[in-house]
């Protein structure tokens, strides 16, 4: 391996963690709460607009909001009217997607923040399998300099089973709906359930690892 392969993901990991913002800190949401009129916790076309300086054209605004709307889901929220404002500046795509995802904004994701920045068609057993490859200390949380390790590379496999991911309460049996973890959400109740009775040999609706070991995920 080449010298340039190590040092250059250390020196990203380095600069990161030589910016204080990454660490959590107390932001100015008051011209987000002033907007928000309905209370509901993100920012409509029409509030968004009262954000902005007088005399735009309706044009202007809609492109503004285009802009500000990283996620596309039409509302926007706190972190993207930060981003937005340049309250919060990422310096690249991976901080984007960490601020993007820390609802929080307390510098560090909890698995459900975690698992909102990826896209639909990804099951929850392969997001959680990132997460706790991610999740270097095991903490249950995700700082931004674990993040960056394991989109470097930097960050060690591990040898947890697609059974065990999809555990999420860790009794050792999976109900129908954990199940459900192994596909992706695209994938129809039906096809789920049919499978599932398929492995069910004593039809006592939990799945064991006799019944199904879909062997290991790496």
């Amino acid at each position: 391996m080449k010298s340039g392969a190590v040092v250059r993901p250390l020196l990203v990991i380095a600069a990161i963690l030589s910016r204080p913002a990454l660490a959590g800190v107390a932001y100015d949401i008051s011209g987000f709460t002033a907007a928000d009129l309905d209370a509901s916790g993100d920012l409509s076309k029409l509030e968004f607009n009262t954000t902005l300086p007088p005399g735009l054209t309706p044009k202007v605004q809609a492109r503004s909001f285009r802009r500000a709307d990283l996620n596309r889901n039409a509302t926007i929220q706190l972190n993207e009217f930060l981003i937005f404002r340049g309250i919060i500046r990422p310096e690249n795509a991976l901080e984007r997607w960490f601020y993007l995802a820390d609802a929080s904004l307390d510098g560090a994701l909890d698995f459900e923040e975690y698992k909102s920045g990826f896209k639909r068609k990804a099951s929850l057993v392969s997001i959680r399998r990132d997460f706790l490859r991610t999740d270097a200390n095991g903490n249950g949380t995700v700082t931004v300099v674990e993040y960056s390790n394991f989109r470097l590379g930097l960050s060690r496999p591990n040898s947890f089973t697609v059974f065990e991911l999809a555990d999420f309460d860790d009794n050792g049996q999976l109900t129908i709906e954990e199940f459900g973890h192994v596909y992706t959400s695209t994938t129809s109740k039906a096809a789920i359930q049919k499978r599932f009775l398929l492995l069910d040999d004593n039809r006592d609706g939990v799945l064991t690892t006799s019944e199904w070991n879909p062997g290991v995920v790496r």
